[in-house]
């Protein structure tokens, strides 16, 4: 690797850790790309040799936040208990950043924010539970809609239980009554 690729790697990761902490000191609206720069000590240009805007940035992250989820999710084919152990590694991997989505998910742009893990969830619940004859799409909005409420009320509670409590209570609600349905 050059020195110009690891000057970049070292930019983006600036900025990547100055939006983050001005989201969660400010909430992602009152951040601004020169707040930004300046929290990260670049120039304005250089934001923009790397992101169109902050939604850019925000989208980078949560694909980044997304590669490094798949490392610890099990494959639905792993055997009959990977769903339910990956309501642990989810709810554990959502505590990791919970600072950051608990300011994402009160932005009233939380839905578009968002967005990736949605995708992403829909694809776990049509991997997982689009087995029977309910249409795969409305089990996989069902599982997706369902655990983003959950974590979400969860994150918003101060993670007022343990993350292995949490994803118990998440596969009573959600995992098991989904693997009846498949």
């Amino acid at each position: 690797m050059n020195e110009s690729d690891l000057r970049g790697l070292r930019t983006r990761r600036l900025l990547r850790e100055a939006f983050i902490q001005l989201v969660i000191e400010r909430g992602y609206e009152a951040v601004a790309v020169t707040d930004i720069t300046r929290q990260a000590q670049v120039g304005h240009k250089t934001f923009y040799r790397h992101y169109r805007d902050k939604e850019d940035l925000v989208y980078t992250i949560m694909w980044d936040i997304l590669q490094e989820a798949q490392t610890v999710l099990l494959a639905p084919h792993a055997d009959d208990f990977a769903a339910e152990q990956n309501t642990i590694h989810a709810v554990r991997f959502a505590a990791q950043y919970a600072d950051l989505l608990r300011a994402l998910l009160q932005s009233p742009a939380a839905e578009k924010l968002i967005q990736p893990l949605i995708g992403f969830g829909m694809a776990e619940g049509r991997r997982f539970f689009a087995k029977g004859d309910t249409p795969e799409e409305l089990v996989a909005y069902h599982f997706v809609a369902s655990m983003m409420s959950l974590v979400r009320w969860w994150l918003e509670q101060g993670m007022a239980y343990s993350a292995e409590e949490m994803a118990e209570f998440i596969n009573r609600l959600l995992i098991r009554p989904l693997k009846a349905l498949a």
